[in-house]
């Protein structure tokens, strides 16, 4: 048995703290269990009650008849603990907890407590503060939550052309919006998870379980952040492999994101940005609102994944399709000329005052003739080349306009290769809809459909280079110079050169001066003009402290330049140590970038490009990925910055050259990825881009090691979560 089955799939339960009052949270828990269609033994728990709910009740676990696989416990938190030991001692396999404490630090120490507890025992515990969860089609209801006594589940074999999602939340409130708006959309929902405040059972835990149960075809999350981001990668993987799409809202983009976060459940939201680069790594399509999600449910659960981003609109009014061009264009879509063939049957069709151009404007009187027109034109569309997804733009405001072609839409969108989705300018009848899901079809708003598009496109383009990653068993490169024993602190100057050097960091000729003489001499056998800059463990920072000096040429311009230099940092840090001055050639002029690593808490090493000067500060126009990255990922980076065009040669001007520019983030990212965990930063700033065919160079480094306690402190703890 899978250690999470007797929490999700028992056979029998416990409700501790069972109550007749169906108006408080201890009584609707159990009516809605015994509401819902559980078919296993019942067992309420209470000491102040011989039968509760018409059913016979015990005075604690311990006096239980058998023992049983779930304990739901809605106890006053004060109580958690001794019922959580009575079930170890009856032998409960997994137990959910509603209860939680009114705050710190009592709520602290329950959860520390419960924790402490599920280590000890071997018991699987979801919670405290869960709101509880339910199998939709496993008759399985167990939560307080009143939005199940409005909302029931779909039963079995409802919708039979829908596949189902499931929602698994850090919020219980979350959790049970997202289940009432999805059965509002026709979205059949399978499996709903409320995982509390995880002293134990954590969301990706859940999400692993859900996807090897092979009945969600996506899996919604609501995220506040992750216990164990280390196993989203594994976790990831799995979905990809049994083509479940995972689908997360993660809040903590906005610093009042944060706060809430931090103060609901006490979540840390991690750094935003490598959530983000971990997400798109992985696979995991991330939105922004829960309209997203459940448009992009509704599409995978009608079936409407498209295999490109070409959009064929059909459309009954002008003016509507003219609209959603332009709002597919924006989205990323493409609204392409239609193949001759298909344009020429259109036009058949056609009134003469519409157009077979994409958009097509087929008019209002298709649908004169009860529809037959309409399912006409949707035949072509479904079996047409050049388009990926066909969007109809047809009133539904009256529900017998899709009555009256339920039979042949339903054959239709059966045989169709391709998504067809609807949407209705006028509001649809809510009958109409109804008829809409029965036959597998669905519809979004303009807004929707096209982000939702986009997305699943990117999904679809992660899985074709998932499904080719699996098929390559290359390794990546064993690391090339061992960094055990380096103390916490930026390498030396020598030493960091020569690790970069062993990544094939593109660097300029430089020596070492420990004196005005050594820096002429330096100056002299490098030719033209050099830039003399400090070299200080305690001074990472070289412009700040004033210890660079550019474009120096000629011996007594280099001598001054070094007492300049030298002078400099010792009225701005009288104490730090100076190794020398270092004496490198000027480059010649190109585009200044910054790439860099920084080593995140979560997701261990991120490597991160950007425009330099001050681009990097004031636009923050920068792109953050995981290491590795290869070159078609690096190319993504790239791409990823909103100044591309400044690299690829805008208004006359040269292309600089971005294919050297993605080598050496490949490079870094190997380097950062081999060292994960020991070096805690990567500064090169700045990279000079030269142009087209000229390569790259790394005219600043610096490379800050990581404590090496916490390196091993950092690996142990996912080791410890790879292996629950």
């Amino acid at each position: 048995m899978n250690s999470l089955t007797s929490l999700f799939a028992p056979r029998s339960i416990a409700v501790v703290g069972a109550s007749q009052d169906t108006n408080k949270i201890r009584g609707r828990l159990l009516k809605l269990l015994v509401g819902g269609g559980y078919a296993g033994p019942v067992y309420p728990v209470n000491p102040s009650s011989d039968v509760i709910q018409g059913m016979k009740a015990y005075p604690s676990v311990e006096a239980l008849p058998e023992p049983v696989d779930l304990a739901l416990i809605a106890v006053a938190a004060a109580q958690v603990m001794e019922v959580l030991e009575q079930c170890a001692r009856r032998g409960v396999k997994s137990a959910a907890i509603f209860s939680a404490g009114p705050h710190a630090p009592v709520g602290e120490r329950l959860q520390d407590e419960v924790e402490a507890f599920a280590a000890r025992t071997g018991m699987r515990v979801l919670g405290p503060n869960a709101e509880g969860y339910l199998d939709a089609e496993g008759g399985l209801v167990a939560t307080f939550s009143p939005t199940l006594e409005v909302v029931s589940p779909l039963p079995p074999g409802a919708l039979p052309r829908r596949e189902r999602v499931s929602i698994v939340s850090q919020s219980g409130a979350m959790a049970y919006a997202l289940y009432s708006r999805a059965r509002a959309q026709h979205i059949p929902v399978r499996h709903l998870v409320s995982t509390g405040n995880e002293a134990d059972v954590e969301l990706l835990e859940v999400v692993d379980y859900l996807i090897g149960q092979g009945t969600s075809r996506a899996i919604l999350m609501f995220v506040e952040g992750l216990k164990h981001p280390g196993r989203l990668a594994a976790v990831a993987a799995k979905a990809a492999d049994a083509g479940v799409a995972l689908i997360v809202a993660k809040i903590g983009r906005s610093g009042a994101g944060q706060r809430a976060a931090v103060s609901h459940t006490a979540h840390l939201t991690g750094a935003d940005t490598a959530y983000d680069a971990a997400f798109r790594r992985h696979g995991v399509i991330r939105v922004d609102k829960p309209e997203q999600m459940l448009a992009l449910a509704a599409a995978v659960s009608a079936g409407a994944v498209p295999r490109g981003p070409r959009v064929g609109i059909i459309t009954t009014s002008g003016g509507a399709g003219g609209w959603a061009a332009d709002i597919c264009e924006q989205a990323g879509l493409e609204v392409p000329e239609l193949v001759p063939a298909f344009k020429e049957q259109l036009a058949a069709i056609v009134p003469d005052y519409g157009s077979a151009e994409n958009p097509v404007d087929v008019t209002a009187r298709v649908v004169e003739d009860g529809g037959s027109t309409l399912m006409n034109i949707l035949d072509l569309v479904a079996r047409a080349d050049g388009i990926d997804i066909g969007l109809i733009i047809v009133s539904l405001v009256l529900p017998d306009r899709i009555r009256s072609i339920e039979e042949r839409l339903a054959t239709i969108m059966a045989a169709s290769p391709r998504p067809i989705v609807f949407h209705s300018p006028g509001q649809p009848a809510p009958e109409g809809l109804d008829i809409l899901a029965e036959v597998g079809g669905v519809h979004l708003g303009l807004e929707d459909f096209a982000q939702a598009m986009k997305r699943l496109c990117d999904h679809q383009a992660f899985l074709r280079r998932w499904r080719a990653s699996r098929l390559d068993t290359s390794r990546p490169p064993a690391p090339r110079l061992a960094l055990a024993g380096r103390a916490a602190g930026p390498l030396d100057q020598v030493e960091a050169r020569r690790l970069l050097a062993a990544y094939a960091v593109p660097m300029p000729s430089e020596t070492l001066a420990g004196s005005a003489g050594e820096a002429v001499r330096a100056a002299r056998a490098m030719g033209g003009p050099v830039a003399l800059k400090i070299v200080s463990p305690d001074v990472p920072h070289k412009t700040e402290a004033g210890g660079v000096v550019l474009g120096v040429a000629g011996d007594e311009a280099v001598a001054q330049a070094h007492e300049r230099v030298l002078a400099n940092v010792r009225r701005h840090a009288p104490h730090a140590r100076i190794e020398g001055v270092q004496v490198q050639k000027m480059m010649p002029a190109g585009r200044e970038m910054v790439v860099g690593v920084v080593d995140d808490p979560d997701f261990g090493p991120m490597v991160m490009l950007g425009f330099g000067g001050v681009y990097v500060e004031v636009l923050r126009d920068v792109a953050f990925a995981l290491a590795p990255v290869d070159l078609d990922g690096a190319r993504a980076m790239i791409d990823g910055l909103k100044g591309v065009d400044i690299l690829r040669g805008a208004r006359g001007q040269a292309a600089s050259d971005v294919e050297a520019l993605a080598r050496l983030l490949v490079s870094v990212s190997e380097l950062a990825a081999a060292h994960a965990g020991r070096i805690a930063e990567i500064d090169l700033n700045p990279v000079m881009v030269f142009p087209q065919g000229q390569g790259v160079c790394a005219v600043d480094t610096l490379v800050v090691m990581a404590d090496p306690a916490s390196a091993s402190r950092s690996e142990e703890s996912v080791q410890l979560a790879e292996a629950k």
